[in-house]
């Protein structure tokens, strides 16, 4: 399979009245947070929700002896008759019809018991050959697998190498122009869809058509943990084409990975209400809102409502240092689950 280097159309964030990560002050952050649980913890922890609770509940009520006798045979061969069909069907959905299912008709599906063990395997295999590029500031996590540290790069400029990125980047919850750059001068993409359900619609579209001409040379990651809030048995789906390189090369691996997929996940995720979902995070992004101003803290109202970032004048507070990456301190915000 030829991957080409496509031109790609640039719909960069522009924002009236400021930058996709505002510049705040250490006095204004360390107000903000007063009385706040910081959380050292570096990933960005999950937020819950009811719907999702009860699908899971819904799901376990149903497995059989049976289907714990057939996982490796019936339903290995469900995951990829019944599941991977509707998981293409859902990412077209959620990308606002951007996406066709056409446009995955020949993308086979692998699995995993989290989008960090699949994500692990890649990174760490290709980085034992050669330089792998993440964007600077996104998701630590491509890096953490690897026992290469000296070709894990970050750096915006991909540099005809495999490039990873969080769609939306976990920075602000942004698909910026340099973004799509770093993805345009790659090789091949490892694309995370991780916070991507929690956009607006508009958002979601506009990034799904953006990153349309890279469907191609990608490996979608699904993470199931944030965006959905999958979080108590996990699933990890990785998608790319047939004829992908990666595909090839890994094939075997991967399909040994498949056999121990998460069918309970897997299960929950079928009966999910997706519409439920979004009502939900419309919720949550009016009270992020709300929360930013009350605080004193600049509104980027576009992004992910999961994740905010600020540029920070001066030196960071050690209070704050555990939350700072890259020269930028990310809140993660959390909403309470009354909102759900």
């Amino acid at each position: 399979m030829s991957i080409p280097q496509l031109a790609v159309r640039r719909d960069r964030v522009r924002l009236t009245g400021g930058s996709v990560e505002p510049v705040v002050s250490a006095e204004q952050l360390l107000a903000a947070l007063a009385g706040e649980k910081i959380e050292h913890f570096r990933p960005l922890l999950p937020v819950g929700y009811r719907v999702v609770a009860e699908a899971y509940a819904l799901a376990a009520s149903e497995i059989t002896a049976d289907d714990l006798s057939d996982h490796y045979s019936a339903g290995l061969a469900w995951f990829h008759d019944a599941f991977v069909p509707e998981l293409k069907s859902r990412l077209c959905w959620l990308s606002g019809g951007e996406w066709l299912t056409s446009d995955l008709n020949d993308f086979v599906a692998f699995a995993a018991g989290s989008d960090a063990d699949l994500i692990t395997h890649l990174v760490e295999a290709v980085s034992a050959r050669e330089p792998v590029a993440l964007f600077p500031g996104d998701w630590f996590g491509f890096a953490v697998g690897s026992t290469h540290p000296e070709n894990i790069l970050w750096s915006a400029d991909a540099n005809n190498r495999l490039a990873c990125l969080c769609v939306p980047s976990v920075r602000n919850g942004h698909l910026t122009d340099e973004m799509l750059d770093f993805l345009d001068n790659s090789s091949t993409c490892l694309l995370n869809l991780n916070l991507f359900p929690t956009l607006t619609p508009a958002e979601r579209a506009g990034a799904a058509r953006n990153l349309h001409p890279f469907l191609e040379k990608s490996v979608l990651s699904i993470s199931f943990s944030r965006g959905f809030g999958m979080t108590t048995s996990q699933l990890a789906v990785f998608l790319l084409h047939r004829d992908h390189p990666f595909a090839r090369r890994f094939r075997e691996q991967w399909s040994w990975h498949t056999y121990f997929f998460n069918a309970l996940a897997a299960r929950a995720f079928l009966r999910v209400n997706l519409a439920e979902l979004q009502a939900v995070d419309e919720g949550r992004r009016m009270w992020v809102a709300e929360w930013l101003r009350t605080h004193g803290l600049p509104l980027v109202a576009t992004g992910s409502y999961y994740v905010k970032s600020f540029t920070v004048r001066g030196p960071v507070p050690s209070l704050i240092q555990p939350l700072t990456r890259d020269g930028l301190v990310r809140l993660c915000m959390k909403p309470p689950i009354s909102t759900t």
